[in-house]
């Protein structure tokens, strides 16, 4: 392949090659990705550039890569709305994905004093730990990391966390009802346990949203603090027009005025 002699750099023009190569159907979701060898005989370059080119396309959503079976391409992204409050199960269903869980840590514990701020709690209130990973098709997506206030938990603690959603079984053995959930995402970077925990780079872009939910009585019920890979969910939000959110008191400006 002949390179233009410009300075943008050739892993950049490789990775725009590839994406075009993807967004035209040659490769279609769910194909197997050519390797790092293949890549490197194809355009005639060093592997590292190779890598580089690779790194933008996991990056941007477009590749991920299955322990042990190699590269695929999966520029579909989950799309969540941010303004109604739905499980992580119901959302993969919703996307003909199957859901699943793993159990990371599950303990009774007291809040600290920050937690107990957030959600107006006593010293002396038990809350509930939980960290599970969430996947997707066998693939990480999301850590959850949550604080549940124990009175409303407690008939769950001998549940399968790991099969079934906490919302659907809060619904399915209690009369406890959720109200408003309070949401803000921000983004973050992948740490260590992100790292581990979701199979990507050290420093990969990530997303953070942090949850509050009440039940219906107006108590706190969750605290969360959930991260998800950005290549693969995104959300979508709903805008009020500019004209219903400002009160134009004043007539429009007469340019001819003198």
């Amino acid at each position: 392949m002949e390179f233009e002699s410009k300075p943008i750099p050739k892993y950049f023009q490789i990775y725009e090659a590839l994406v075009d190569e993807i967004r035209s159907g040659i490769y279609s979701e769910g194909d197997r990705f050519p390797s790092d060898t293949e890549l490197v005989e194809r355009y005639g370059v060093s592997r590292g550039t190779i890598r580089e080119a690779l790194k933008m396309l996991f990056q941007r959503g477009y590749l991920i890569r299955a322990q042990g079976k190699g590269t695929f391409v999966t520029y579909r992204k989950i799309q969540q709305d941010p303004d109604h409050l739905i499980g992580f199960s119901e959302l993969m269903r919703r996307n003909n994905i199957h859901p699943s869980a793993r159990i990371i840590e599950k303990k009774i514990t007291t809040p600290g004093e920050w937690l107990t701020n957030i959600m107006k709690l006593k010293p002396s209130d038990k809350v509930v730990r939980i960290v599970r990973l969430r996947l997707g098709d066998e693939q990480p997506l999301i850590i959850e990391r949550s604080f549940f206030n124990f009175t409303y938990f407690e008939p769950l603690l001998d549940k399968d966390l790991e099969n079934n959603s906490i919302y659907e079984l809060l619904y399915r053995h209690t009369y406890t009802e959720l109200g408003d959930a309070f949401q803000r995402i921000e983004a973050v970077s992948a740490g260590k346990s992100e790292h581990e925990l979701l199979r990507v780079p050290l420093g990969t872009p990530l997303l953070l949203m942090k949850r509050l939910i009440k039940v219906s009585s107006g108590e706190y019920f969750q605290y969360s603090e959930d991260v998800y890979r950005s290549d693969r969910i995104s959300f979508t939000t709903r805008t009020i027009p500019y004209g219903k959110t400002h009160d134009f008191q004043g007539l429009p400006l007469d340019l001819s005025a003198g």
